[in-house]
């Protein structure tokens, strides 16, 4: 065979089963399956081909493999297929890496998740993020810590109450002695034992209608708001209308009031509708809803805030969980969040399932444009 122009090393991905069908005798069925993601891809192709494609050690450039076949490929044909399969996620270029390295499995996921860029790359953008977190309760902090075990190394949160012993039934950071400090320093305390380059700026104030954003938003790669005080539609509409002209993507995570199992709403200018439509959208829609709260007797009044609608931390968790995914795959350059852009998912744990709202622009909108 001529030297081949095209020679990588190549191998299949650690991440990929391999299916091979031979219902012919001249082509032959081969299905790719990503056990990361559950996606597949079949192509029809010479049975010779699976031969080549399984002596891919990840060691050997191609040239030196193809000698060990006694039949040869057209190289033009073969340059197409490699680089297609490369593009598509299922063959890569072997990378040196500590096998040890404490994200080694997330960077194995972003290789499937993340098209277009590498999955060291991706996992880079990530590093780099700087996140800015108003209020650090259950979902807020169940955010941090998620970012934070996934590389993110700068983060600011705002936040102005202490820890109480109520805060044992929800904040995963909690310690009994931790009672009566602010929360922003026993969230800071618990990455710093994650992750000790992990960078945190604490700021002990309320956000309210007059208070500067410049100084705690501007650098921000992106911002969370879990603020539910004095209303977290309000300060989402402070924070969105701020963040919009800076074009820095908010994130409003559910897990609050009639919302606890929320997937919350993704704000990124330029691509999904704005705080003001979404506002006036469910404004609208639910003008005629009036919430009502059972008030029970007990004699836990002493510590516990009576009335108000209840929930536990697992439903914390799903509002954080799912919220962090959208977050991960934005940071990492993915496009996977775009698949629910102004939608707003609520799962109703009486059914086992999310019902999701399509959040519509109202017309003519000067802000997003929708």
């Amino acid at each position: 065979m001529e030297a081949l122009a095209y020679d990588p090393v190549l191998k299949i991905k650690d991440s990929v089963d391999v299916y091979v069908s031979t219902g012919e005798s001249d082509v032959c069925t081969i299905q790719f399956y990503h056990i990361n993601t559950r996606q597949k891809l079949s192509i029809r192709i010479a049975p010779s081909f699976s031969d080549v494609l399984a002596a891919l050690d990840g060691l050997s450039p191609l040239s030196k493999i193809l000698k060990s076949f006694a039949f040869e490929l057209d190289p033009v044909e073969l340059k197409s297929i490699f680089e297609y399969l490369v593009a598509k996620g299922v063959l890569e270029h072997p990378t040196i890496e500590d096998p040890n390295s404490r994200y080694s499995r997330q960077i194995n996921f972003l290789s499937d998740w993340i098209f277009g860029l590498s999955s060291n790359k991706a996992h880079e953008q990530i590093i780099n993020s700087n996140v800015v977190i108003f209020g650090v309760g259950a979902v807020g902090s169940s955010i941090a810590i998620n970012l934070a075990r996934a590389g993110v190394s700068k983060f600011t949160f705002v936040d102005n109450k202490v820890l109480s012993s109520q805060s044992a039934e929800r904040h995963p950071f909690f310690s009994a002695k931790e009672v009566g400090e602010a929360k922003v320093d026993a969230l800071k305390r618990h990455l710093e034992k994650i992750n000790s380059a992990v960078r945190v700026t604490c700021v002990r104030e309320k956000l309210l209608p007059l208070t500067d954003l410049s100084s705690l938003v501007d650098d921000a790669t992106l911002v969370v708001n879990t603020a539910d005080e004095p209303y977290i539609g309000h300060t989402s509409v402070k924070l969105g209308r701020y963040l919009w002209g800076k074009k820095i993507p908010l994130y409003v995570a559910g897990g609050f009031d009639a919302h606890l199992m929320s997937t919350g709403d993704f704000y990124i200018p330029g691509e999904s509708v704005c705080i003001d439509c979404c506002s006036g959208f469910f404004s609208a829609a639910l003008a005629d809803w009036k919430p009502t709260y059972k008030v029970h007797k007990t004699n836990s009044a002493k510590t516990h805030i009576i009335g108000g609608s209840g929930g536990t931390y697992s439903m914390s968790l799903f509002s954080a969980s799912y919220a962090c995914i959208q977050l991960l795959n934005y940071l990492a350059g993915g496009d996977a969040y775009k698949f629910r852009i102004s939608q707003r998912g609520e799962f109703i744990i009486g059914k086992g399932e999310i019902e999701w709202v399509e959040i519509l622009a109202k017309e003519g909108c000067n802000v997003c444009g929708k």
